[in-house]
């Protein structure tokens, strides 16, 4: 298969058909002829010698071979379109653009806070709208726009080849008890941490974290007892229990300032937690784009 044998004005077309999965939809996107599209789509059946989309009581339904195909053309078409054309200058005090940040409940506590105090002053009529980010990167959304940065990336789930990351954070970890627990004092031994009860705190849906992993590592591990997905259920039952919550130290700061928690160090050498940005190098060089990572690093 060579590219000069296809007519590159076909990919536009297979990239319409597969945006809207249906062929007058796709012709009007493009605004040509219904009988163009359908000419364009036995073209590319023929050239990919794949039926590529194919007609079901819910509509045009992909085959692999198509959605395998779409990404990578998508992406290659939304470069030559940004290649082609000079990127559209960026004014933070009278844009209007709404960012979307993919993100963990870290950020949206010790980050998103001071992030809108700083656009009410230079972005006023900025938005950020917030999708909390589950267990694996929206790759996807990051390509095609509607997903701007993901922030607080861990390093145990697995970064999509293409995509770039900065390490922009690295924090300690602490530890969480309830102030009525005297057994417990400033400073964890790594015995108390292996024989302590845990409130595992997992908005990921994962079963270990980099504390696991380090204990692992030791041929130890702990005793989770709970597994929460909110920082707010977590500290409530730490505070009316005897457990241990261990989370980043911003985090365990701001809890233990609102609820009867203290906070206690963990042993020497224990991991820390690292605030990862990620974004699709699609994107790299549009300016609001370059201009919210470098406000996000400066509040770091």
């Amino acid at each position: 298969m060579k590219l000069h044998q296809l007519d590159l004005n076909l990919l536009l077309a297979f990239d319409a058909l597969m945006t809207q999965r249906n062929v007058t939809r796709a012709a009007e996107q493009l605004f040509i002829s219904q009988p163009a599209m359908s000419h364009a789509l036995n073209r590319l059946r023929q050239f990919f010698a794949d039926p590529l989309l194919v007609r079901s009581q819910a509509g045009m339904v992909p085959t692999a071979r198509a959605l395998e195909l779409h990404l990578a053309v998508h992406q290659a078409l939304q470069l030559l379109e940004q290649q082609l054309s000079r990127p559209a200058r960026f004014d933070p005090a009278t844009s209007r653009r709404r960012f979307v940040l993919s993100t963990t409940d870290y950020v949206e506590c010790v980050l998103i806070p001071p992030l809108i105090r700083r656009l009410k002053l230079a972005a006023p009529l900025v938005g950020i709208e917030i999708h909390i980010l589950r267990d694996k990167l929206p790759e996807e959304g990051l390509a095609n726009g509607e997903v701007d940065l993901v922030l607080g990336f861990d390093e145990y789930m697995k970064l999509p080849a293409g995509l770039q990351k900065e390490t922009w954070l690295t924090e300690p970890l602490a530890g969480l008890v309830s102030r009525d627990h005297d057994a417990v004092g400033t400073h964890l031994s790594l015995d108390e941490l292996t024989t302590l009860p845990h409130v595992f705190h997992s908005p990921l849906g994962t079963r270990e974290s980099i504390v696991d992993t380090w204990l692992a590592g030791q041929g130890l591990r702990r005793i989770i007892s709970v597994n929460s997905q909110s920082y707010m259920s977590a500290a409530a039952i730490v505070s009316q229990t005897d457990h241990l919550l261990v989370l980043p130290q911003k985090v365990a700061e701001l809890l233990a300032g609102a609820w009867p928690l203290r906070m206690v160090a963990l042993p020497p050498d224990s991991p820390a937690y690292h605030l990862n940005c990620v974004w699709h190098p699609l994107h790299d060089r549009q300016p609001a784009l370059q201009w919210l990572r470098q406000l996000i690093r400066e509040l770091i």
